[in-house]
């Protein structure tokens, strides 16, 4: 592909070699073919082992309440990443759990120099027990600006990642951003005819199709708050109204009376 005939799908620096843009749209089209946030993640750390090479990596997945969920380590055992997950807990700086979303005031992709860091304990113990020179950090959120996946890349050499590395690794992230989000979308302006059909049947009110619509979707209920931003009281509310208008008493007879509906 020539490099100066291609269309950019972001600004264009006069910075960055040309060569970037390419590697940075690669990354994206590979991830793309991904179908779960573990599959897109675990895509992308192994297509950077070339594109941005470290020594080490880990890749930690949140939950909608922001705790890990799981995670996924090269090079590293799992009882070193735990003792990394013990001692944080206790240095707000490198918690996990911090109360933090996209809009907030903080650099979610940086790259740290663990040699201009104060000498303390975590640092002594845990940085320098594991070699560390180098960690270039960077997450992922979801529709409602909660990080929900974290990498960290990590060298052991001196060697500090190179310009070509930092800008198509750069380019690329706020692309793999939106398509991360994605995985998080539950068509909540669903306009389906059929599912509209049997909610009006049925005198739902608006937010009780919103409701009933993802709960089809296999969402939640605290999911279903968190995307609606309404208590999960008042959703456990508005889902007994709709299980009493429905005459069903759980989500699987809801979705297989919509099923059923479906079929009709």
């Amino acid at each position: 592909m020539d490099a100066d005939k291609i269309t950019y799908a972001f600004p264009k620096r006069k910075d960055v070699d040309p060569s970037c843009y390419i590697d940075a749209y690669t990354l994206a089209v590979e991830c793309s073919q991904a179908h779960s946030p573990w599959s897109f993640s675990t895509t992308l750390l192994k297509l950077l082992a070339k594109a941005c090479p470290y020594d080490e990596a880990v890749v930690i997945f949140l939950d909608v309440n922001g705790k890990i969920s799981g995670w996924y380590t090269v090079g590293i055992k799992d009882e070193v990443f735990q003792e990394y997950l013990d001692m944080a807990e206790y240095l707000p700086e490198f918690s996990i759990y911090r109360d933090l979303d996209e809009r907030s005031d903080f650099e979610f992709s940086k790259i740290l120099n663990w040699s201009s860091f104060p000498k303390y304990k975590f640092i002594k113990d845990y940085i320098d027990g594991r070699g560390l020179v180098y960690s270039w950090g960077f997450c992922f959120f979801d529709l409602n600006g909660a990080y929900r996946v974290i990498f960290s890349l990590d060298r052991t050499s001196e060697t500090p990642f190179s310009n070509s590395e930092r800008h198509r690794l750069e380019l690329a992230l706020p692309l793999l951003n939106n398509m991360h989000r994605n995985f998080f979308y539950m068509g909540t302006d669903s306009k389906d005819p059929i599912i509209c059909s049997l909610w009006r049947e049925y005198h739902l009110t608006p937010r009780e199709e919103e409701i009933a619509t993802l709960l089809c979707q296999g969402m939640t209920v605290r999911n279903i708050s968190a995307t609606l931003y309404i208590a999960v009281t008042t959703t456990y509310k508005h889902l007994a109204n709709i299980y009493d208008k429905l005459g069903v008493s759980s989500q699987q007879e809801l979705i297989v009376k919509m099923l059923a509906n479906q079929d009709c």
